[in-house]
């Protein structure tokens, strides 16, 4: 007895059930902004260029990997995870809403941040600007902009 077309419907069958198997779409602001961070989205920007000093930048303006017009990050090539900034132009989310509702309040030589009380941004830094984010790390702010430091504690 032939099995091929049991097999073949069998597959058939499952086939849109094995799609949920491989990694999903991040819904999550939190886990796309780390993902655009620690560079998941690299291989999509517009540029890939290296600055010098070690720093290096990616910019999306065509498909930005976040709700924004444009989205740049600057980053230690040789400590990525730690030590980046990202630029977030026209953002479709505000400050207050990635930071989280419990985030302190702080003042930075820039104006007023927010740093998220916990969870996976706590050693971020979010600054409002004219036109959208600055968002940074703690190590980003110790290699780049030790005035900000301040706004860690």
């Amino acid at each position: 007895m032939n099995r091929l077309p049991t097999v073949l419907t069998l597959a058939a069958l499952l086939a849109p059930g094995l799609v949920g198997c491989g990694p999903r779409e991040q819904s999550d602001l939190t886990a796309r902004v780390l993902f655009t961070a620690n560079g998941s989205y690299d291989a999509q920007a517009d540029i890939r260029d290296r600055l010098g000093g070690g720093l290096r930048r990616d910019v999306w303006t065509s498909h930005p990997p976040l709700p924004a017009r444009a989205v740049t990050v600057r980053y230690d090539g040789n400590n990525r995870t730690l030590a980046w900034e990202m630029l977030v132009q026209a953002p479709q989310f505000s400050a207050r809403s990635l930071a989280g509702e419990a985030a302190r309040t702080v003042q930075t030589p820039q104006g007023e941040a927010f740093r998220p009380a916990a969870g996976r941004l706590e050693d971020v830094l979010i600054l409002p600007t004219a036109d959208g984010l600055r968002l940074l790390t703690r190590g980003y702010a110790a290699q780049q902009e030790p005035a900000l430091l301040p706004a860690f504690r």
